[in-house]
């Protein structure tokens, strides 16, 4: 396996044969296809990375323990982009001249704490789609990056079992892939303030979780198929969407959640909704 992750570059990955079905989804589509030298630039394993090596990686990454912190940072950003790009750079090793080696991992640092500590979006996630939008074609990682959102604005987190804790953490669904609300919704779950020794392992688990998915994504080869959290939860969008009338209420747009920041969502009179604002 080794070898084949070390040489698979070197003629292109090529499309699994006779691959065209898998759960009810076409796999010659642009957004769920197999890694091909074409939708994947500059290549993916055939054999794919190791997804609980990843999840190890992207924990030992945000704590600073990881073979690539060096190179890589002490964060969440870069605990996820190193755990992945860090994976790649190994997979060419024989290979230096290929443009995995001109990725410096310690490129995402800025992106920690929702971006510079502003808490917008999770840093964690950020570094996950800048690998993703390094391996694959454009088309092709807004498919995966969308199923990413999705997922972890909808799911409890984190899984990742800490090896510093005896018991699991807490587990919070965000409802956002805001760093402030998803610490937030973590903090009032588990009680623990957002600058406790408890929220930053939460969010090395985190960093496991979310590397771990992308490489579990583009391993599978299906993306696309996740949906938009905004249609699955909230009939808001029926109206307010990025659109050309303004009047219809097309005065909007996003694909998050509306409830995850509008609270409480009332009609308060003909003229339009009056909209609650979280802790306003």
């Amino acid at each position: 396996m080794q070898e084949t992750r070390r040489n698979f570059l070197k003629a292109g990955c090529t499309v699994v044969a006779g691959a065209t079905v898998a759960s009810g989804i076409n796999l010659l589509n642009v957004k769920s296809a197999k890694a091909t030298s074409a939708e994947h630039p500059y290549g993916w394993p055939v054999e794919g990375l190791d997804v609980e090596e990843t999840k190890e990686l992207g924990y030992l990454g945000y704590k600073g323990d990881s073979r690539f912190s060096i190179d890589a940072g002490k964060d969440c950003a870069s605990g996820t982009f190193g755990a992945i790009v860090g994976q790649l750079q190994e997979a060419v090793a024989d290979d230096l001249e290929h443009p995995y080696h001109g990725i410096p991992l310690a490129m995402m640092q800025w992106a920690s704490g929702g971006v510079a500590g502003f808490a917008t979006l999770c840093g964690a996630i950020n570094g996950a789609c800048a690998a993703i939008g390094l391996v694959c074609s454009n088309s092709e990682a807004k498919a995966y990056i969308a199923d990413l959102l999705t997922w972890c604005s909808e799911t409890a987190l984190p899984i990742y079992p800490s090896p510093n804790y005896e018991e699991p953490h807490a587990q919070s669904v965000a409802g956002s892939n805001l760093c402030h609300v998803s610490v937030t919704n973590w903090c009032l779950a588990s009680g623990y303030a957002s600058g406790s020794s408890e929220r930053s392992d939460r969010c090395a688990c985190l960093t496991a979780d979310v590397a771990s998915k992308v490489v579990e994504m583009l391993n599978d080869g299906v993306g696309g198929v996740l949906g938009n959290p905004r249609d699955n939860s909230t009939v808001c969008g029926a109206c307010h969407y990025k659109g050309p009338d303004y009047d219809a209420g097309q005065f909007t747009r996003g694909k998050m959640n509306c409830h995850s920041c509008h609270v409480t969502i009332s009609k308060a009179s003909e003229n339009g909704h009056h909209l609650g604002i979280i802790n306003k």
